[in-house]
């Protein structure tokens, strides 16, 4: 199975000047809750990923003002990204326990241009995907 079969194609992204307040407000509009962040909505090259829990615990729960905190700056880089090519028959995707307490829940699918192409929502949900947990 190759990561083309099973990816959402051309998936919603953050522009990495929005705001964490403007990420809420698309993860709301569109019942999501983690967006790739890339350097502009049109060229959607890839920075990071940002979820909803990003947001809670590296901006409103550190004090900052989520009006005022750029996506880009909360953009995890741990997330697993994958061509559209990619083979995920026996794709292990390693955890940590002490530093990954929940499933980084996405795959990225990123062309030759590092040009975010498609989306593949909870992996640890898809046959043949193993989640290693060290």
């Amino acid at each position: 199975m190759l990561a083309r079969e099973i990816m959402i194609p051309e998936p919603f992204v953050a522009a990495a000047g929005a705001t964490s307040a403007e990420v809420a407000l698309l993860m709301r509009a569109k019942d999501i809750s983690v967006v790739p962040v890339v350097d502009n909505p049109k060229d959607r090259r890839y920075l990071g990923t940002i979820s909803d829990r990003d947001i809670v615990t590296q901006c409103v729960a550190a004090g900052h003002d989520p009006k005022e905190c750029s996506a880009q700056v909360h953009a995890r880089r741990d997330t697993v990204v994958v061509t559209p090519e990619t083979e995920l028959t026996g794709f292990k995707i390693e955890q940590l326990e002490e530093t990954d307490a929940h499933i980084r829940s996405t795959i990225v699918v990123v062309d030759g241009n590092k040009r975010v192409v498609g989306f593949i929502p909870h992996p640890e949900f898809i046959q043949g995907i193993v989640i290693v947990r060290e």
